[in-house]
């Protein structure tokens, strides 16, 4: 290479690194891991910058719940719905509130009754069989609010 190639190289290697370097400091880790007995759970998905971050990590979940609410003829993300898991004996295993549209789950395999409230309305999904490996994925969508 002849000097002026090699500064050309030089350059554009620093300007590809250095956009990267901007990409990933834009992008949010996973949030906090929570724990409530056996069961550890992440919750977030909001804002959009840690959406890479929970879609890396739901393969690691046996559980993936995902929050959505009409909003005319499309569904869009929500947050802020209570989430509660009762296990085969109906005890409640998990009960908090959601910090964004995805909530991953690491829980025990069993089956498992799942139930999201949002505004006052709750959405049930019985008999929800977590696999020993794998994933289950649990989608609720809420009606339109009306103001």
């Amino acid at each position: 290479m002849t000097k002026p190639t090699t500064k050309l190289a030089v350059l554009a290697a620093a300007l590809v690194l250095s956009a990267g370097t901007a990409l990933a400091q834009d992008l949010l880790p996973l949030p906090p891991v929570k724990q409530s007995g056996s069961v550890s759970y992440v919750s977030g998905g909001v804002p959009d910058e840690q959406l890479p971050a929970i879609q890396q990590a739901r393969a690691s979940y046996p559980l993936v719940i995902e929050l959505y609410q009409k909003a005319g003829a499309k569904s869009e993300y929500t947050s802020d719905a209570q989430i509660r898991l009762k296990n085969r004996k109906g005890e409640v295993v998990l009960d908090d509130k959601s910090d964004g549209p995805f909530f991953l789950v690491r829980t025990p395999p069993g089956t498992y009754e799942v139930e999201a409230t949002l505004n006052g309305k709750a959405l049930t999904q019985r008999a929800v069989a977590v696999p020993a490996k794998g994933s289950r994925r649990v989608v609720f969508v809420f009606p339109q609010a009306t103001d």
